[in-house]
């Protein structure tokens, strides 16, 4: 009986001293985040200050006298609201603070976050340093998401390596992430060509095949269409798909008849990329086959080629009227959603 009376007591001490301990540590935390937001203030005061006084020494005592978290996070978040010469001027005396070493060591020994975080800082930053530090980062990071931040930031810098050495250190596993379209698009137009010698690589990745067509396509112009209508006939349904919506960018001489074709791909994909190029280029001569593949199976195969059709005028407008106005099926469906909604945007 004893026992469980000192259990009982016992387990409601214990029970006490872990509120105790829960409180005292959510006042320390608290604590904490007050003095951090003090100190944040505290420098974004002095960085605002310095944009009107250009007195540097007092911008560095700012930033010396608070934590290195503070000072990069703080930091890099104004930095990006300045241009020109005030923004110069404030890296350079983040430089002169020793800004760059801090980020650096984020980038060694930080969560991936954090890192991800620190390769954008460090790009920002642009000091002797900070292509040394992302370069290793490409190299050695273990995580890939790092390694293509990591590139990214050296695009720019203009000091990302070739890509398809770029893209051996990312690796295989790396070269289907979404960030490798960002990639791509950051690249400089003196360097398009390395986008187009890896999108004709037959070995290379589908996926990145077509991120570098669709980079192509929103800043190369209309001098890459014919090289876009030559990949329409790519073993690859994924490459064909983006070099169809690519040729929806540029447009090309044969694009009715190359669209046309691809219409009656196997891949629902390609047919659905042919449908929207069809509608981006406004080609009333596509009605026909458009208003084929208002019956396909696929619903996106469906949603674009109704888009299309209400894109490409009068005629086209007219047909899609008349196949909601037809009897119930996916077609008429679709046909009705797709005039209610309006013309894409």
């Amino acid at each position: 009986m004893w026992y469980i009376w000192d259990l009982s007591i016992l387990l409601s001490a214990l029970s006490l001293v872990i509120m105790l301990f829960l409180i005292a540590r959510r006042v320390v935390q608290e604590h904490r985040d007050s003095a951090a937001a003090d100190q944040r203030r505290q420098l974004l005061t002095a960085l605002i200050a310095f944009t009107e006084s250009r007195d540097k020494e007092a911008l560095k005592a700012a930033v010396l006298g608070v934590p290195a978290g503070v000072a990069i996070n703080a930091g890099f978040e104004f930095i990006s609201l300045l241009r020109g010469e005030e923004r110069d001027d404030v890296l350079v005396a983040f430089i002169e603070c020793g800004l760059p070493t801090l980020v650096g060591k984020q980038l060694e020994r930080g969560n991936v976050a954090d890192r991800i975080h620190a390769t954008e800082m460090l790009a920002a930053l642009g000091s002797e340093e900070a292509w040394g530090r992302l370069l290793a980062a490409l190299d050695h990071d273990r995580s890939r998401e790092v390694r293509i931040a990591a590139a990214i930031a050296l695009c720019d810098l203009g000091s990302l390596p070739l890509l398809g050495v770029a893209l051996d250190k990312i690796g295989v596993a790396g070269q289907r992430s979404r960030r490798l379209i960002e990639l791509f698009r950051r690249f400089p137009r003196s360097r398009f060509n390395e986008l187009a010698v890896h999108a004709s690589r037959v070995d290379a990745v589908p996926f990145v095949r077509a991120a570098a067509i669709d980079a192509l396509a929103r800043a190369g112009g209309f001098g890459f269409s014919d090289f876009f209508a030559g990949l329409t006939g790519d073993a690859s349904p994924e490459v064909v798909a983006a070099a169809l919506r690519a040729l929806g960018h540029t447009g090309h001489p044969e694009a009715p008849a190359i669209l046309a074709r691809a219409m009656e791909n196997e891949d629902w994909d390609v047919r659905a990329a042919a449908a929207e190029s069809a509608g981006r280029l406004s080609l009333p001569e596509l009605a026909a086959p458009l208003s084929r593949l208002m019956d396909d199976e696929m619903w996106a195969v469906r949603y674009a080629a109704a888009n299309a059709l209400l894109s490409s005028g009068q005629p086209g407008e007219l047909l899609l009227r008349e196949i909601a106005a037809s009897e119930v099926s996916r077609s008429q469906r679709t046909a009705s959603l797709i005039l209610a909604e309006g013309p894409a945007a």
